[in-house]
């Protein structure tokens, strides 16, 4: 049996389509902003001197990274209204999930940094009186964010991959809008296609531009 494609009917919903890509577009740029700062949060706790904050920044490291996300999601949109009374919108959900668990690998990203700048340059600045806070702004990160930014850009546009997973709990977004589509056309194969397609241009689109500032990072070097 030969399918015969069509996506003529497609092209009618091209609205509904482009309102999912704003919807990804959106949960995206927010989850990866503040994944990005409770990452840099726990990549200090995970390379701080007291072993208290160490032993924090491990603990949410392990517990984020080692729970399914979709676990995770699960739990905060359906946990929210029986713990609060009140009930969690999908955007909600999506975005305190996506940040808590795309924090935990930022962390790891920061630490691991952070933690490539030789020893030796960590003990001549504290032997030339430099404290902490002075070592780290202008010895250690002017070193280690040039070495962070391939595995940075490399997990930001995986964080932006798992928004199409908000579409569990019904979030707006293209794998929801595919659906939709798809359930008034019934062309399930055309419709997540299309997405298929748009997800994988701005993901390329992503892609050239991470690539783009790593060269001229190197270039600085």
């Amino acid at each position: 049996m030969t399918y015969h494609w069509n996506f003529s009917s497609i092209v009618q919903y091209r609205q509904l389509l482009y309102q999912g890509l704003l919807g990804t577009l959106q949960l995206g740029s927010v989850s990866l902003a503040s994944a990005l700062l409770i990452g840099i949060v726990i990549g200090l706790l995970r390379t701080s001197q007291p072993l208290a904050g160490r032993f924090l920044g491990g603990i949410y490291v392990g517990f984020f990274r080692n729970i399914p996300f979709l676990v995770q999601l699960f739990w905060f949109f359906y946990a929210i209204p029986v713990l609060t009374g009140v009930q969690a919108k999908p955007f909600f959900a999506a975005w305190i999930s996506l940040s808590l668990y795309g924090g935990a690998y930022f962390g790891e990203i920061y630490r691991a940094g952070i933690q490539s700048v030789e020893k030796g340059q960590w003990e001549a600045a504290r032997a030339i009186g430099l404290g902490y806070v002075d070592v780290m702004r202008d010895i250690v990160l002017p070193q280690a964010i040039r070495r962070m930014i391939p595995p940075l850009t490399t997990q930001a546009i995986e964080l932006v991959k798992l928004t199409t997973v908000a579409s569990t709990i019904a979030y707006f977004e293209l794998l929801y809008s595919a659906k939709l589509v798809s359930d008034q056309e019934l062309r399930p194969l055309e419709a997540y296609t299309a997405v298929a397609v748009i997800l994988i241009s701005l993901l390329l689109v992503l892609s050239f531009i991470a690539a783009r500032l790593e060269r001229r990072l190197q270039a600085a070097q």
